[in-house]
C-alpha cells in the first residue's frame, strides 16, 4: 500500500471535507457573534509563550488560578510564533490551524488505512467515510475549537508521525514523537510498544531528540539551574494535577479501570488505596498481555508492506487506549479518531451483528446527549460512561477484524471490487 503525495489536487478534494471545514469556520463566526469566542486554553498557551520568550516563570499559581500553565517549558516554545499577532488575531489563526489539521488528519487516516480509495478515485466512499467520522467526532471537535485546546494538535502529531514511519522517514517519526511527549506525557505509552517491535533505531533517534528538546528552554533562560527549576515546577504541577483526578469509583472517571470496577463485584474490593493500586496494576498487566497477543495474531511471515500496515493498526489502537488508561476528561476521547476510521474503512468486512455494534459504538462516542435529551438525562448517561463503552466496543471489533484475517493489505484491496 504505497502512500503517494500527502495532499490532493484542488479538484480532487472530497466535498465532504469542504463541508467539514466550512462548518468549523462557520462555528467560529457564530462564537464571535455570540461573544463566546473564548479559547481560554489557548490563552494559557499564548501567555506561556510570552513568558518564556522573556525568560519569566511559567508557573504562577497565585496569578493564574484555575488557568495555570500545566505543560512543559518546551511546549511553551511551540507557541512563540503566535506572538507575532495580537491575541485576538492569534485566536483566529489557531482556530483555522486546528480546522486545517482536522481536514489533513482525516485524509491522512484514509490514505494510510486504505489508500486505494483515493488512488482509484472512489470519492463516493471517501465522502461517506468523512461524513460518518465527522458525525462521530463532531462534539469533540467543537469542544476542542471552543476552548482552543491541544488535544487535536497532539493527535495530529501522532497521525503525522505514523505517516512518516510508513514513508520510512524515521528521523521525522522520532522528531514528532519527541515533540509530542513535551505537550502531554501520553507518548510514554509508545515506548514499550517500540521495544516490543524491536525498533531500537527509532528509540535511539527519539531519545536523542527528546534530550535536545529538553534543553531548548535554556536558549531563553540562559541558565541551567533556572531551566531545571522550571521543569521541577512542571513536575510539581503534574503531581498536583494527578492528585486532583477522579477517584477510582467516581462516575466522572471514564478509564477502563473505573468502568470495570463499577460494573463488576470488584467495586466491593477496592475500597482501600493500596488495594485499588494493586487492582490497577493487575488490570494494566492484563491489558499489556492482551495487546501483546494482538500484535502476534496472524503476523508470522508477513511481507514488509504488511508489517508496516500492522504497525499502523497497533499504533492506532494504542492512541485510542489513551483516554481509557489516563485519568483525564472526556476531551481525550478525540484520540479515538484513527480507530474510528479503521472500523469505518472496514465496515463491509464486519458481520451483521458487528455492524450493529459498530453503529452503537459510534453513537456512544459521539452522541451529543446534552442537546438531544436534556442535561438531566445527559448527566445520567455520562455517569454510565457510555463514551468509554463505545470505545471498548470499537476495540473489540478491531480485535475481531484482526482475528478473522480481515486487516491485511490484500483483503483491503479486494474489498474495493466486492
Amino acid at each position: 500500500m504505497k502512500i503517494r503525495s500527502t495532499f490532493l489536487k484542488i479538484n480532487e478534494i472530497p466535498w465532504a471535507l469542504l463541508v467539514l471545514v466550512s462548518v468549523c469556520s462557520l462555528f467560529m463566526f457564530a462564537e464571535i457573534i455570540n461573544h463566546r469566542f473564548w479559547m481560554s486554553d489557548f490563552e494559557v498557551y499564548y501567555k506561556a509563550a510570552d513568558r518564556i520568550l522573556n525568560g519569566e516563570n511559567l508557573y504562577r499559581i497565585v496569578d493564574d488560578g484555575h488557568y495555570i500553565f500545566k505543560y512543559s517549558p518546551t511546549s511553551a516554545v511551540l507557541f512563540i510564533p503566535f506572538l507575532v499577532f495580537p491575541f485576538g488575531m492569534a485566536k483566529i489563526i489557531y482556530w483555522l490551524l486546528l480546522t486545517f489539521l482536522v481536514a489533513v488528519g482525516f485524509m491522512l487516516c484514509i490514505k494510510m488505512i486504505n489508500s486505494s480509495l483515493i488512488e482509484n478515485h472512489e470519492y463516493k466512499s471517501v465522502n461517506m467515510i468523512i461524513l460518518m467520522a465527522s458525525l462521530t467526532l463532531a462534539i469533540h471537535f467543537m469542544r476542542e475549537l471552543h476552548l482552543g485546546q491541544v488535544n487535536y494538535l497532539l493527535l495530529f502529531i501522532y497521525i503525522w508521525s505514523v505517516y512518516f514511519y510508513q514513508q520510512k522517514k524515521i528521523f521525522l517519526f522520532g522528531l514528532l514523537l519527541a515533540i509530542s511527549i513535551f505537550i502531554k506525557p501520553f507518548t510514554l505509552i509508545f515506548i514499550p510498544f517500540l521495544l516490543l517491535k524491536r525498533k531500537y533505531h527509532e528509540i535511539a533517534i527519539f531519545s536523542g531528540l527528546v534530550t535536545a528538546l529538553f534543553l531548548l528552554p535554556f536558549v531563553f533562560y540562559g541558565s541551567v539551574s533556572t531551566t531545571l527549576g522550571q521543569y521541577q515546577l512542571w513536575i510539581n504541577e503534574l503531581q498536583v494535577e494527578l492528585s486532583h483526578k477522579q477517584g477510582l469509583l467516581d462516575n466522572a472517571n471514564h478509564t477502563i479501570f473505573s468502568v470495570f470496577a463499577r460494573y463488576t463485584p470488584v467495586r466491593y474490593l477496592v475500597g482501600g488505596i493500596t488495594v485499588a493500586k494493586i487492582y490497577q496494576l493487575l488490570m494494566l498487566a492484563g491489558i499489556g498481555i492482551l495487546f501483546i497477543w494482538f500484535t502476534l495474531i496472524q503476523t508470522k511471515n508477513s511481507s514488509d508492506l504488511q508489517q508496516k500496515y500492522n504497525f499502523l493498526i497497533e499504533f492506532s489502537l494504542l492512541v485510542a487506549c489513551i483516554p481509557l488508561l489516563a485519568f483525564t476528561s472526556e476531551n481525550a476521547f478525540i484520540y479515538t479518531q484513527m480507530l474510528v476510521f479503521i472500523i469505518l474503512l472496514n465496515f463491509k468486512n464486519l458481520r451483521l451483528f458487528e455492524k450493529m455494534m459498530a453503529i452503537v459504538g459510534f453513537v456512544f462516542i459521539g452522541g451529543n446527549f446534552g442537546e438531544m435529551l436534556g442535561r438531566s438525562i445527559s448527566k445520567t448517561i455520562d455517569d454510565i460512561s457510555l463514551i468509554s463503552i463505545g470505545t471498548i466496543i470499537l476495540i473489540y471489533l478491531l480485535f475481531a477484524l484482526r482475528i478473522h484475517g480481515k486487516l491485511t493489505v490484500e483483503r483491503i484491496k479486494k474489498s474495493l471490487v466486492q
